[in-house]
């Protein structure tokens, strides 16, 4: 296990974990601005949970395969004869260099490293490895690709480092009925985008945790179509609900949006979701990806509200980036130490902040 150097020790220290809502203060402005702390949770956070790579109807034939890169880690995912999906580590044993770098389908059911020919099944097990001929104490089953998690929930595919893993889905027994009540199997993907923002990580998490208290002040369009009254914020051991009842036709019969930790959300709203899913970029910089899916794709009707649903995200997510970029700003001003939780609404936010600090500091 890889431990924690003594400075980011030190800052993790700074946060007190056995003091309830009311009574705790806000982890100090270091955690969003400093590049070893930030290393930490690439090794330590981002690694041993499950991170959502693609969705699930976009690796369908016999061989197919699909890459990428999770915070810093490169993956490769196949789906061999047997329609067993397996995730590894897209590191040749060699010399580390990714072995593919292209999606594709391999008609010999080999993934090939094209640095030096080595070739890996589509089982992750070492096929050949040429010209090592007289090299000693090699055991070709020893090197095969090293292995990930990997599952399958709701519309997508996900993978963890830590192979021993709970499967996600039996930690979100609660969300599971929710979303299943607003028959959230019907829908549909539509489309996806990217928006890279000037802040931590955790300052994005932050704002969509707060319990809607920044949406009357900064998302004056959306405030109009929740019943803010009615907003509640749910923790559970993994994950927080927030669910709010609606007030326009897009927000139907309420929203809920909920947090899967660590970069995880899903807003389900109306006949409406989409999900964002936010990744460090550097200690003061990251990328949201988004995807939205509706029930029904066809019809003028539904393409107008498509349209018009689209847009408000766009909307709201332009405000959203304004309030992390200033955020960021205020924490590496130096004048910001650390705040206080508004324990009526913030009690997500806080949730966020102790499983973080816990699982870097189970690796001390």
């Amino acid at each position: 296990m890889k431990k924690l150097s003594e400075h980011v020790a030190s800052q993790l220290q700074e946060f007190n974990v056995t003091l309830p809502v009311d009574e705790a203060t806000m982890p100090p402005a270091t955690w969003y601005t400093d590049t070893d702390f930030l290393k930490a949770e690439l090794d330590l956070v981002f690694r041993n949970t499950w991170q959502p790579i693609m969705r699930r109807d976009q690796i369908n034939g016999v061989n197919t395969y699909k890459s990428g890169t999770v915070g810093k880690i490169p993956w490769v995912v196949t789906r061999g004869p047997d329609h067993k999906l397996r995730a590894f580590y897209n590191i040749c044993r060699h010399k580390g260099r990714e072995v593919v770098c292209k999606d594709g389908t391999s008609k010999s059911g080999e993934l090939v490293c094209g640095y030096h020919g080595w070739s890996f099944g589509i089982d992750g097990q070492l096929k050949s490895a040429p010209q090592i001929g007289g090299i000693k104490n090699f055991k070709k089953e020893n090197t095969g690709l090293v292995p990930m998690a990997i599952c399958e929930w709701g519309h997508w595919i996900f993978v963890n480092g830590d192979v021993d893993a709970t499967p996600i889905s039996e930690d979100l027994s609660d969300l599971n009925k929710q979303l299943i009540n607003r028959n959230w199997e019907r829908l549909q993907y539509h489309s996806h985008k990217y928006w890279t923002i000037n802040c931590n990580w955790k300052a994005y998490i932050d704002n969509y945790l707060d319990g809607g208290y920044h949406i009357p002040h900064m998302h004056p369009t959306l405030d109009a179509q929740l019943k803010m009254d009615s907003y509640q914020t749910d923790c559970f051991p993994k994950y927080s609900i927030q669910t709010s009842g609606g007030a326009s036709a897009r927000i139907g019969a309420g929203s809920i949006y909920a947090w899967i930790y660590p970069n995880f959300m899903i807003n389900l709203y109306g006949n409406c979701l989409d999900i964002n899913y936010v990744i460090p970029i550097n200690e003061d910089q990251c990328q949201v990806y988004y995807e939205f899916y509706f029930h029904d794709l066809d019809g003028e009707e539904q393409k107008s509200l498509i349209g018009k649903s689209i847009k408000q995200a766009d909307i709201t997510q332009v405000e959203d980036i304004e309030i992390c970029e200033s955020v960021q700003k205020g924490l590496q001003s130096g004048a910001y130490i650390a705040g206080r939780y508004a324990p009526g609404l913030e009690k997500g936010e806080h949730h966020f902040h102790l499983l973080l600090c816990k699982d870097l500091s189970n690796s001390k």
